[in-house]
């Protein structure tokens, strides 16, 4: 239930933040999210493994809140098991977004994270966030390819990140 510890989390910080009528401050939701989730679960005290799933979660709970406040009437599910696909389990599609039958209209890979985090009043940059990571890259076109090969070619897969990779970066090599 972790992750919904933190998408309550988001929720308090987009409404003291007002995202819903003030869009410019969407880099200081994130920058606040990312920093709030630091306190809340010691991350200063962790390894980058378990950074790194804490902070993954934090970006999803990010895009959900800035989809349920900025366009309310789509219809995502977070989370969404798609066997035909072989997205299951701990690799299952981050979002999906459905139809007022329950189509699959997209599948929606989210893959962020801060590139800095405020420990001990001191600012400790985190290297490779978001796309910048090459293995992060790589499982995002694989998914990809289980979503038009699993399920259909017609289904667009839109992934969602916090940091593009860098031009001439093996990463955006894969991602270009």
């Amino acid at each position: 239930m972790r992750y919904a510890a933190i998408l309550s989390l988001a929720r308090g910080i987009a409404k003291k933040h007002d995202i819903s009528r003030n869009r410019r401050r969407l880099g200081e939701f994130m920058e606040d999210m990312f920093n709030a989730v630091t306190r809340r679960f010691n991350l200063c005290e962790r390894g980058f493994q378990a950074r790194a799933a804490i902070y993954g979660e934090a970006f999803q709970a990010i895009f959900t809140v800035i989809m349920e406040e900025l366009f309310p009437d789509v219809r995502l599910i977070h989370g969404c098991e798609l066997e035909d696909a072989c997205l299951m389990g701990v690799g299952k599609a981050d979002f999906v977004v459905i139809d007022e039958e329950d189509r699959i209209l997209a599948v929606i890979e989210a893959k962020g994270s801060a590139d800095y985090i405020i420990c001990n009043g001191r600012r400790i940059e985190l290297h490779r966030p978001g796309l910048i990571r090459t293995d992060t890259t790589k499982k995002a076109i694989a998914n990809a390819a289980q979503v038009k090969y699993g399920i259909s070619r017609d289904v667009p897969y839109i992934i969602v990140t916090s940091h593009k990779p860098y031009e001439g970066s093996s990463s955006h090599c894969k991602a270009g």
